[in-house]
């Protein structure tokens, strides 16, 4: 994502957020992508800028699972519960995918985690829409229940087979969004890089901790904003005492703590107060206009970017850790 651009997910953010206010009937939204081209982690993002606006969101990601860089199957989220499941592997099972299988506990754990969204989320995410759907399939049952309902889906579809699956599930009206362009952001290049912004992006609200005149460290809940790969966005008040500590010492860190979950990733790098109009715009909240009643032209309104040095993670249910570099 370049800098100035804003976060290219704000076209998705503000369509859900217009159709939650609408009384008709809410359009499909779908994240088009290639094998292996982002879709997953773009839905991670979006979920984590939804979750930041106060929108609630249910239904299911399944991120790839990589030993040593070759995928060895897919977990499963559900994100109402940010509970994850096994569900692809190459072990053999009852449903045969390609080289994978895909076992029959885990499809029914997905088809409750959608079926079971629907009594109070508004918006709720499949993932994948796939050639098991268009036969029947996989998620099918549970999407065509969705389609009929007031919740907004959104849907993770192959590039290849977006027209097959408008056909085959009678969506009209949609929004189509393509990954490409933020692949390049999430190429996962380190064992547990996956794991590690699993738990970032599913923790709209760290930690950031800064060093006080001194040298004691000092912590705030913080609103995350948006994401780049390895660099984060806040929103600031260019008066706070954050940001004189940033200016005597940019070194900072930024803790994501799921106690529920046991689950714990600290984010560490070097923070900048950023001044771009562009991105102030596209980044503004409406909500905002409490703490700055002039908007995004408020000149005590600015954005703080931390860029990654390096990080470390604990996965409590697993014992999964590991500390990674991300410059």
């Amino acid at each position: 994502m370049n800098e100035q651009s804003g976060s290219p997910l704000a076209p998705i953010v503000e369509r859900i957020r217009s159709q939650l206010e609408s009384a008709e009937k809410p359009a499909p939204i779908l994240l088009i992508g290639g094998i292996e081209a982002g879709k997953t982690a773009t839905g991670l993002r979006l979920l984590s800028l939804l979750r930041s606006y106060g929108i609630q969101v249910g239904g299911i990601l399944a991120p790839r699972l990589i030993k040593d860089e070759e995928t060895i199957g897919y977990s499963l989220i559900d994100l109402a519960t940010n509970a994850t499941h096994p569900f692809v592997g190459l072990e053999p099972s009852e449903i045969p995918i390609g080289k994978f299988f895909m076992s029959q506990q885990g499809l029914d754990i997905a088809r409750r985690a959608i079926e079971s969204a629907l009594e109070d989320k508004p918006v709720i995410f499949v993932d994948e829409m796939g050639r098991l759907e268009l036969g029947g399939g996989g998620h099918a049952p549970a999407v065509r229940v969705l389609l009929s309902s007031d919740s907004i889906p959104v849907l993770l579809v192959r590039d290849n087979l977006v027209e097959a699956v408008l056909k085959e599930f009678g969506i009209g009206e949609h929004f189509a969004f393509h990954v490409a362009g933020m692949t390049g952001t999430d190429v996962v290049t380190e064992p547990g890089e996956q794991t590690f912004w699993h738990i970032v992006d599913s923790n709209p609200y760290p930690l950031l901790v800064t060093h006080s005149k001194a040298g004691f460290a000092e912590s705030r809940p913080m609103h995350l904003i948006d994401r780049d790969r390895n660099t984060l966005w806040f929103a600031t008040s260019r008066a706070s005492r954050k940001v004189k500590q940033i200016d005597a010492n940019p070194k900072v860190t930024v803790l994501f703590i799921d106690s529920a979950r046991y689950n714990y990733a600290a984010f560490h790098g070097l923070a900048h107060i950023v001044q771009d109009p562009e991105r102030e715009q596209t980044l503004w909240r409406n909500e905002w206009t409490d703490d700055w009643p002039e908007g995004p032209a408020d000149p005590d309104y600015v954005l703080l970017r931390v860029d990654a040095s390096r990080a470390h993670y604990l996965r409590g249910y697993t014992g999964e850790s590991g500390t990674l570099q991300l410059r």
